[in-house]
């Protein structure tokens, strides 16, 4: 061998390491994954939900299980773990009643770089279709449920 052969190094070395790191990072990163509700949100019996924006910190947006037709969604998951959903209907007649709060959401609960999670934002309520009232909804609001999450790299 040579000289120059010697100090060579091999590229499967160099794969295994960052696949390695790779991995361990990502147990890591694997968060919680939980369904969210907000079992009462003061409505009214004729009270009609045109929009809602929330805010996560050390969070995700996993799965939206359920968009009403003509409804505008918007998610930003941001790298950083802070993340925003906005959504709001189109027309009138798209307008949900407040159940539709029920496991409305998945979300993938991370907080890894030390900040708790966090979730906050407000709930669009209108019943005549002139006048809204927006109901403020915090992390107290919710009720979480676990969800048996689908981890890729181990076959779950």
């Amino acid at each position: 061998m040579t000289k120059k052969s010697k100090n060579r190094v091999r590229p499967t070395v160099v794969l295994a390491a960052v696949v390695s790191v790779l991995l361990s990072w990502g147990s890591v990163v694997q968060g919680q994954t939980i369904s969210l509700s907000i079992p009462s949100l003061h409505a009214t019996s004729k009270d009609r939900v045109v929009g809602f924006e929330f805010h996560l910190k050390s969070g995700r947006i996993a799965q939206l299980p359920n968009v009403p037709i003509g409804w505008n969604v918007s998610v930003d998951n941001d790298a950083s773990w802070n993340t925003v959903i906005k959504a709001s209907s189109t027309v009138g007649a798209a307008a949900v009643d407040p159940s539709f709060f029920r496991n409305f959401l998945v979300v993938e609960k991370n907080e890894s770089l030390g900040i708790p999670f966090d979730v906050e934002g407000e709930v669009v309520l209108t019943e005549d279709f002139t006048a809204e009232k927006r109901v403020k909804v915090g992390v107290k609001d919710l009720v979480m449920k676990t969800v048996a999450s689908k981890n890729p790299t181990s076959g779950k």
